[in-house]
C-alpha cells in the first residue's frame, strides 16, 4: 500500500518541509514509520489513499513544529513533483500555491491530487460546504494571482 502511494507521500513531504531530495528521504520514511505505527487505526472506511494522506500531513506538520521549518517553494534541481518538461506557468501556478495561507494549500493540494470533497473535509476535520467554499475562492485566488503574473494574457 505504501509503494503504491510513494508519489503522494513524497509530495505531501515537499509540500509541506520545501526540502531537498536528501531530507526528502528521511521525511518519507517518518511519515511510513508513522504509518506503520498507526495502521492499527486504520478502520478502512475510508481510501488508504485519505488515511496515508491524513497520516503524512500530520507527521510532516509536527515535524514542522519541531524544526520551525519555513514552508517555501520548490527549487527546480529539488522538484520531484512534475515532469522535467514544465512550463513557465506551472512554475507560477507552484509560486502561486506557495503564497496560500497552509489551511487552504492543503484543500487545494488534496483537490488536485483527485480527493473528493468529502473526502478532503474528511481529513481536514471540516464542514462539505466549507472545503467546497474554500475551492472555489482558491481557485478564484489562483487564477487573479496568474492573471497578473501574465499581464492578463490568461
Amino acid at each position: 500500500m505504501i509503494k503504491q502511494h510513494e508519489r503522494l507521500i513524497l509530495r505531501i513531504c515537499a509540500l509541506y518541509t520545501g526540502c531537498c531530495r536528501s531530507e526528502l528521504c528521511d521525511l518519507y520514511q517518518d511519515a511510513v514509520c508513522a504509518m506503520w505505527e498507526s495502521f492499527d487505526s486504520f478502520r478502512h472506511d475510508s481510501k488508504p489513499s485519505t488515511w496515508i494522506y491524513s497520516v503524512t500531513r500530520y507527521t510532516m506538520l509536527n515535524i514542522v513544529r519541531k524544526r520551525r521549518l519555513e514552508v517555501r517553494t520548490l527549487q527546480e534541481g529539488d522538484d520531484i513533483v512534475a515532469d522535467s518538461g514544465d512550463s513557465d506557468l506551472l512554475d507560477e501556478l507552484r509560486d502561486a500555491v506557495a503564497l496560500l495561507q497552509p489551511d487552504e494549500r492543503d484543500v487545494f493540494v488534496m483537490w488536485m491530487e483527485g480527493f473528493k470533497i468529502d473526502e478532503i473535509a474528511q481529513i481536514a476535520n471540516l464542514n462539505y460546504g466549507t472545503v467546497a467554499t474554500r475551492i472555489t475562492r482558491i481557485k478564484t485566488k489562483l487564477k487573479n494571482y496568474l492573471k497578473s503574473q501574465q499581464g492578463g494574457k490568461l
